[in-house]
């Protein structure tokens, strides 16, 4: 008879929790949060070590161990185990439930099982804890299953009686264990289990009875770590590995607002040093230890006793390397040097913030010097850092997040990640919700400085921004994985490399969200990379199209350059509606005589692009009184690919090539930039950065060639984006063959019948045909210049009335 069988973690279906996500709408907050993890490939989404796994292996006829964030023995498994076996209980345990559903089956069917407790540590759903159920149900109707753990013990707080039980009846276990520790609970069950004893008489549980559930009395459970250490003789040491979790505090001496673990942990308590070091001893004595994480908020608090262990672990010699959370408020040069010689490999930075002003409002007791000061000293101890963010918390503004990107930039962190703050009504910042304005909650929420759209749109720009640290991605990912890679064989270059490659296709859907599979040749360097150990060159340089320095210059140019247009053309105010009939295109195409299109093919073809639209911006000059306009050029030739916005302003006094010229330049100075244009331009949240609105884009020009070859359209882009999907009221076409030019309008159904597209027709042959015949002309002089059109004369003038759409 096994008394308890203890499932550790349930790492979930990727596809099943993106599309559950995305099912609220790919701008809600939980959504965009998951998706600065994910890239997709071969329509699959993949984490960092998922594709690893893929690509390390494609072509490989060996046998496949993935690449996994939980490949150690998971912690409370260990400690659970330990715990049930000193009162007496038998156990046994499934450490990955995904990667191990074979394993679990046989048990199940073949073990006599009293219990089966579900660990719900890192849960923030019911579905992985549903999951688990539903398959144990299929394999085993007589075993009682039990539920524990953070997730159930934080419904108590948030959920009303009514709400509770209806979560637990939609859950479907036998019985909960409700407590922040809950292992003198499970034990309390277990003996009442094997004994038929009465459950209503054990405080901190609810159970079935009948169709319902029956909640218990709630009580304090506190157990001593010292009395509870975990027994590492009960597990085989290939199962324990290389890898191993522990902890020598409970709860945490901090208040910070945004979290709630130090009020449902209890009083902070820790192990002394002669404690800490029989557990170190005994995790030596397994054999197998390379990498050890302290899982103790914080572990150098307070700091004599910090330092003392530091030298009790530098007397011993562990061969295991390590890694903690670090309080940079809490060290000194003196600490980090110990740590550097305990063996020390990386710390974790509960930044938060670069702000001293958002700081206080956290009630975070560090300050921005502290991590100035301490970061360049772990990087002088050879202490890798990973600088963890909170974007979005009351109080923040464009200004405080600014302040934090700086602080990254100066500290260079080796990895840093921002994350959305999560509206927690547990946190102490709840109390002051009508303070602050706190409307709504989890990742759905508003208050006085800022609302989560913008919250998400600046992570983005975090993103997108950072220079010399790199982002690790949040789901199946941490600084942990880092030391994981290490032990798998990657040098730190190879895994920075790695880390480089994935965020740059991130980057790419953040920037082309229209784009359905990533570009080739960021795949391909990708996959480069998950190949470390083949006969590449030994440092292959990752491939950065989107990198942080290309984005804050195209950042500066486009702010700069389109942030003070306030001139919309005004042409169709119903394109900027919610009605989807009032922003359908009508094709017309725009017929020329015999002259015309000779002049157009005969006269010089360099510059035929800027020709085309030096004559359109002209037209619109003049028919809109407009000196300056914003036009949104995509050009498909044999040399590019460009598609951009173009703020252009045909100076009377220039002659027409002058212009074409001006039009060359402005192309060449922003196709470096053109990346980003549109992805700058329309985001509401960077343009209000600068201090600007987005501006409004009305009309486009689009200009393809298609050659014998099929020319640019054949060419792998970095824009998926079409001219066509910004939502423009007018644009107008030119292709290009080798035996024809053709030119033609989309225009906005609601502006046909009004005369317009006729005389837009009427002006545009009248200056092509001007200027074919004398590209020296001056613009004014075109403008001045009489033709007969269809036996009709046709005179722009400049003394004339303006023509109004």
């Amino acid at each position: 008879m096994i008394d308890c069988l203890v499932i550790g973690f349930n790492d979930g279906n990727l596809q099943e929790y993106v599309g559950m996500l995305k099912s609220m709408g790919k701008e809600s907050g939980a959504f965009k949060d998951l998706d600065l993890s994910i890239i997709y490939y071969d329509n699959q989404p993949y984490r960092v070590l998922d594709i690893l796994t893929r690509f390390y292996y494609e072509g490989k006829n060996e046998d496949r161990k993935p690449f996994h964030n939980s490949d150690f023995l998971w912690p409370v498994i260990t400690y659970l185990g330990s715990y049930l076996s000193r009162k007496g209980f038998t156990f046994d345990y499934v450490n990955l439930f995904q990667l191990e559903k074979e394993r679990l089956k046989q048990k199940l069917l073949q073990n006599d099982i009293l219990t089966i407790a579900v660990t719900t540590t890192l849960y923030v759903s019911p579905h992985p804890i549903q999951e688990i159920i539903t398959f144990i149900r299929k394999y085993n109707k007589t075993a009682k299953i039990i539920v524990g753990g953070p997730f159930i013990a934080g419904q108590l707080e948030v959920l009303d009686e009514p709400n509770l039980k209806a979560l637990l009846k939609s859950l479907g276990a036998d019985f909960y264990v409700i407590s922040s520790e809950g292992e003198a609970t499970l034990e309390k069950l277990l003996t009442t289990l094997k004994k038929t004893g009465d459950l209503s008489a054990i405080d901190n549980i609810a159970y079935r009875r009948g169709d319902e559930y029956r909640v218990n009395k709630t009580s304090i459970e506190s157990n001593s770590l010292e009395e509870n250490m975990v027994d590492y003789s009960l597990f085989p040491s290939r199962e324990i590995g290389q890898y191993v979790t522990t902890r020598t505090a409970k709860s945490c001496p901090f208040s910070c607002a945004f979290c709630g673990f130090p009020e449902r942990a209890g009083k902070y308590t820790y192990l002394n040093v002669g404690a800490v070091e029989r557990e170190l001893n005994a995790i030596r004595d397994t054999g197998n230890i390379t990498t050890l994480t302290f899982i103790d908020d914080t572990f150098n608090v307070p700091k004599p006793r910090f330092k003392e262990l530091l030298r009790m672990m530098i007397k011993n010699k562990y061969p295991f390397k390590w890694n903690c959370l670090y309080r940079s408020d809490h060290g000194d040069e003196e600490a980090i040097e110990l740590m550097g010689k305990a063996g020390c490999e990386g710390v974790f930075l509960g930044i938060e913030s670069g702000s001293d002003e958002m700081l206080q409002h956290m009630t975070k007791a560090a300050r921005r010097k502290d991590y100035l000061r301490a970061i360049p000293l772990l990087r002088q101890a050879g202490i890798s850092t990973y600088a963890s963010l909170i974007i979005g918390f009351p109080g923040e503004t464009y200004d405080t997040v600014r302040e934090t990107i700086d602080l990254v930039e100066e500290a260079k962190p080796d990895y840093f990640r921002a994350q959305l703050w999560y509206c927690d009504p547990l946190t102490p910042i709840w109390n002051k919700r009508e303070e602050y304005g706190i409307k709504g909650w989890a990742f759905n929420w508003s208050h006085n400085t800022m609302d989560v759209k913008t919250a998400c749109d600046l992570i983005d720009n975090i993103f997108l921004s950072i220079k010399d640290s790199i982002w690790l991605p949040q789901y199946g990912f941490e600084q942990w994985s880092t030391f994981y890679l290490q032990r798998r064989g990657m040098t730190v270059d190879q895994i920075k490399t790695l880390l480089k490659c994935f965020n740059g296709i991130i980057k790419e859907k953040i920037v082309n969200p229209d784009r359905q599979e990533p570009d080739l040749q960021l795949i391909d360097s990708l996959k480069r990379s998950c190949q470390f150990d083949r006969n590449l060159e030994s440092n292959h340089d990752p491939l950065e199209i989107y990198s942080g320095s290309s984005y804050q210059n195209a950042k500066n140019f486009w702010i700069n350059e389109c942030g003070s247009f306030e001139s919309p053309l005004n042409l169709d105010p119903a394109r900027h509606g919610n009605n989807r009939a009032d922003k359908e295109l009508a094709w017309i195409p725009i017929a020329f005589d015999g002259p015309v299109q000779r002049e157009l093919l005969l006269s010089s073809q360099a510059n035929l692009a800027e020709k085309i639209l030096a004559a359109f911006s002209i037209l619109l000059s003049r028919l809109s009184g407009r000196s300056e306009l914003l036009i949104a050029a995509e050009i498909h030739d044999e040399c590019r690919r460009y598609l951009a916005p173009l703020r252009l302003g045909p100076d009377q006094r220039l002659s027409f090539s002058g212009f074409v010229e001006h039009i060359k330049l402005k192309i060449e100075q922003s196709s470096v930039l053109q990346t980003y244009g549109f992805f700058i331009t329309t985001n509401r949240t960077i343009m209000a950065e600068g201090g600007y609105s987005c501006p409004v884009f009305e009309v486009g020009y689009a200009y393809s060639e298609s050659g014998p070859e099929g020319g640019a359209d054949q060419q792998i882009s970095r824009c998926d984006r079409s001219i066509e999907d910004l939502g423009l009221t007018m644009i107008l076409k030119v292709n290009r063959s080798e035996k024809n030019t053709s030119l033609g309008l989309l225009i906005s159904k609601q502006l046909l019948g009004k005369g317009i597209v006729e005389r837009i027709q009427d002006y545009l042959v009248i200056i092509l045909q001007e200027v074919g015949r004398n590209p020296q002309v001056l613009i004014k002089d075109v403008l001045a210049s009489g033709s007969m059109i269809g036996g009709h004369r046709s005179t722009l003038d400049y003394e004339s009335e303006t023509f109004s759409f």
